[in-house]
């Protein structure tokens, strides 16, 4: 599934960008998405928050600590990949190509650059890496779920379609490429000890979060559900899985 996934936003990206439309894409469906209040979207769009894809990636490492270096190696690619296209490509976001008015910006416009959309790289992580052996509703579901993210972006008014396309397909291309990284041999109990050592960095960057503001509703409650991720880890609330 995360394969097909691939294939098909890279093949609905290329579309957008042969056929030219990117941006008045952007502005049909910016302004579609708008009969659904924002806090709809921002909330949606939390869900694609690289603190809280680390914490459900830490709490899978938990609950199968053999698969810690799969999960370690997909969370650090994730973000490098974030930072190093946005950097590469530096695309400037919806409000500052368009003409005033045109966007209606529903959170804090990002300060780096849009392309891709890092939120829609993590949700193809989150989706990808929960796919393998799921049934296929559930599988449907998670990608029902990287969709609505994406849109979110694109309704917040601070990405273009590109940016979420290319951005989830590479989420789904590294979930899929990590599934080829070994499990470890490593003792369960050291296994562990680490995966609780991330866990408490993890508290700490998001306990800093916490401390620099609270712009919306939507903020608070990822990284409320972020520590909620971390304390399941560090309390040992976590069951072998299946």
């Amino acid at each position: 599934m995360t394969r097909l996934m691939v294939l098909l936003l890279s093949a609905l990206a290329l579309l957008v960008w042969l056929a030219g439309v990117n941006q008045p894409l952007f502005i049909t469906l910016h302004h579609a998405l708008a009969v659904v209040p924002g806090v709809v979207w921002r909330l949606l769009s939390m869900a694609g928050e690289w603190t809280l894809v680390i914490g459900v990636l830490l709490l899978l490492a938990a609950r199968q600590p053999a698969l810690l270096p799969r999960m370690v190696a997909l969370g650090l690619a994730g973000v490098l990949a974030s930072i190093g296209l946005k950097a590469g490509f530096d695309v400037l976001r919806p409000p500052l190509v368009l003409p005033a008015g045109t966007v209606s910006l529903l959170d804090v416009l990002p300060g780096n650059a849009s392309f891709p959309s890092g939120h829609a790289i993590a949700v193809g992580v989150l989706a990808g890496v929960l796919m393998p052996r799921r049934s296929l509703p559930t599988q449907l579901g998670l990608a029902l779920l990287a969709a609505l993210v994406c849109l979110s972006r694109l309704a917040i008014g601070v990405h273009w379609p590109l940016d979420v396309l290319a951005g989830a397909a590479c989420g789904f291309a590294l979930a899929h490429l990590a599934g080829r990284v070994g499990k470890s041999a490593a003792p369960t109990a050291l296994l562990l000890q680490a995966v609780k050592a991330l866990a408490l960095v993890l508290v700490a960057v998001t306990v800093w979060k916490l401390g620099q503001g609270r712009p919306n509703e939507a903020y608070v409650l990822y990284n409320q559900l972020t520590l909620g991720l971390c304390m399941a880890v560090l309390l040992g609330k976590t069951a072998p899985a299946k």
